[in-house]
């Protein structure tokens, strides 16, 4: 997947980018990060030294783009299933009245809840492992 965006930020090996979300994002809102509804930031790899102001191609592997979004969405969304047919069969074994469709819900919240903590806590190993950042892969429009 490559996108085209200017650098903002350099920190050492890494580089902020802001990028203009693309009409093929279409209604998906996971880009925005409460900025103009258009743009976007993103930490890349610079290994090609851009510098703040240059206009840089960015690429990820379409793969880790697929394995990013199973592990943010897809994971939580089974936690919560499996929170929630859990929660019924415990609370059915345990005769639990009229009240077990609350308790049901509120149990698979929250194991929806702890998978989503798992995975922030997880974030600087994603970030260490350098599979989940895009890398700059070149200068397309330099600042000079």
């Amino acid at each position: 997947m490559k996108q085209c965006g200017v650098v903002t930020e350099v920190k050492g090996q890494h580089a902020k980018v802001v990028m203009q979300r693309h009409s093929s994002c279409g209604s998906c809102n996971a880009c925005k990060m409460g900025e103009e509804e258009n743009k976007f930031a993103i930490e890349a790899i610079n290994g090609i030294n851009a510098k703040i102001g240059d206009r840089v191609s960015v690429d990820m592997e379409s793969q880790d783009v697929l394995s990013a979004a199973f592990i943010v969405y897809v994971i939580p969304l089974i936690a919560l299933l499996v929170g929630i047919f859990a929660g019924n069969r415990i609370l059915v074994s345990m005769n639990i009245g009229p009240q077990k469709d609350i308790y049901v819900a509120i149990i698979g919240f929250a194991v929806m809840a702890l998978t989503f903590l798992a995975i922030r806590t997880k974030e600087g190993a994603f970030k260490e492992s350098k599979k989940f950042l895009p890398v700059i892969t070149e200068i397309v429009e330099t600042n000079e």
